[in-house]
């Protein structure tokens, strides 16, 4: 019969294999974000010998500061981690579990992570036994998913061997600290905590609306963008369909349910339009996939008041405020007509559903009193200073600016701007 010593580093293969595949993806608890990052890594480690490790590394974290949306800033996280290594392609293994904390930068790709816990190694000859110990380690973090670690093991008290030195190198996919949300501008369609777009069906078709001349690469790119619009434009309907039946759960007046029905329709019209301007571009017939509304949160009345009143503040008040305020430029710089009415009509009514959101807060917070209000204040003091960097294509600037595109340091400042009114206002109702 094998020994299950030697079936270690074949059985270590293929449960990473399987984690890789099978990990999820970020999932809500109420407010809390849990995130499960498994990984594999390399290890050399010097005590009684020098060992050559391969392992698995997974991770368990609870996000306390941040998010995974699209937006700048910091992600913080405290959890729990469990390793496995398998030691000089031999029987031996090393194997660890503890907690783990640390943080993520989202403006750039590093950041750090400590550990402690317990380990414990099986002999790896006769002449060097296994045994328990203390493990820590302190790690770098570069490019969300590389993992550098310096990590230590101190003998049990009353264990003869010498302490071990570890350098490790690993990759999590998705990264430990969470991966950032694709960025939506406007109110986005939350599926169990995450972002979604929908799909998009299209069909070529001969002609074209919009021939300017341009180049081919700038064509491709403004029918890019018009068509990531069109799918963000499209899940805000469901969006505004849950929003609408939350609302009417929870007891609002009707003319705040009319009103985020109303709104559903309106982004009915601004999907038409942003598949018309991609189509017309890419000489497709193009149509985004209507996604069905998300489920009850299943919240009792009180945390559902509280939940609704920072989603509004989030998607209406600063993101659909975002929203018109980037149209609005947009809409100035379209050398187009029919292209510049196209995105004024979409920036008027991002406005109005905007001050939809703030009519939210609003009635919130005058039925949800001191709870509701300390989550709105907690919000609104986490709203990030900016929108995460945008991926610029290859376009020319010229015919990118007639076409109703802005540039980075215009989407900065018009988000700038909704940030500063929407905090002015939100500390007047706190």
């Amino acid at each position: 019969m094998v020994s299950l010593s030697s079936r270690l580093g074949p059985t270590l293969c293929a449960l990473g294999a399987a984690a890789v595949l099978m990990a999820p993806g970020e999932a809500r608890a109420d407010d809390d974000i849990h995130w499960f990052s498994p990984g594999l890594m390399l290890s050399l480690s010097f005590g009684d010998k020098i060992n050559f490790g391969l392992g698995l590394d997974a991770r368990y974290s609870l996000l306390f500061v941040g998010d995974t949306g699209c937006f700048s800033g910091p992600r913080g996280a405290i959890g729990a981690f469990a390793q496995a290594s398998w030691l000089n392609f031999s029987s031996a293994g090393r194997f660890a579990a503890g907690i783990h904390g640390g943080v993520g930068l989202r403006e750039t790709p590093f950041g750090a992570n400590a550990e402690v816990g317990w380990t414990y190694r099986t002999a790896l000859s006769d002449q060097h036994p296994g045994g328990h110990g203390i493990h820590v380690g302190l790690g770098g973090i570069g490019a969300e998913i590389v993992d550098l670690a310096f990590r230590g093991t101190i003998p049990w008290p009353g264990d003869e061997r010498k302490p071990e030195f570890t350098v490790a190198l690993g990759a999590h996919f998705p990264p430990m600290y969470g991966e950032p949300g694709m960025c939506i501008v406007g109110r986005p369609l939350r599926m169990n905590g995450r972002y979604v777009l929908p799909g998009i069906a299209g069909k070529p078709r001969r002609g074209s609306a919009r021939r300017a001349r341009i180049d081919e690469t700038t064509r491709a790119a403004l029918a890019q963008a018009f068509q990531d619009d069109a799918r963000a434009e499209c899940a805000s309907i469901p969006a505004f369909l849950a929003l609408a039946r939350d609302l009417a759960a929870v007891g609002a007046p009707r003319d705040l349910v009319d009103r985020a029905l109303v709104a559903a329709a309106d982004e009915v019209r601004h999907t038409e339009l942003c598949a018309s301007i991609a189509g017309d571009l890419a000489s497709m017939t193009l149509a985004p996939e209507l996604l069905p509304a998300p489920r009850r949160s299943g919240l009792d009345r009180r945390r559902e008041l509280s939940r609704l009143c920072v989603e509004s503040w989030e998607d209406g008040c600063l993101g659909e405020g975002a929203a018109a305020e980037r149209a609005r430029r947009q809409a100035r710089g379209a050398k187009d007509p029919g292209m510049g009415a196209a995105l004024g009509a979409i920036a008027e009514d991002e406005a109005r559903h905007a001050e939809l959101g703030w009519r939210v807060v609003e009635w919130c917070l005058s039925e949800g009193g001191k709870p509701v209000r300390d989550s709105l204040g907690e919000a609104v003091a986490a709203s990030p200073e900016g929108p995460a960097r945008e991926e610029v294509p290859e376009a020319e600037p010229a015919a990118w600016r007639a076409h109703g595109r802005i540039g980075q340091a215009e989407i900065d400042a018009s988000w700038e701007k909704t940030l500063r009114l929407a905090r002015n206002t939100a500390e007047g109702l706190l």
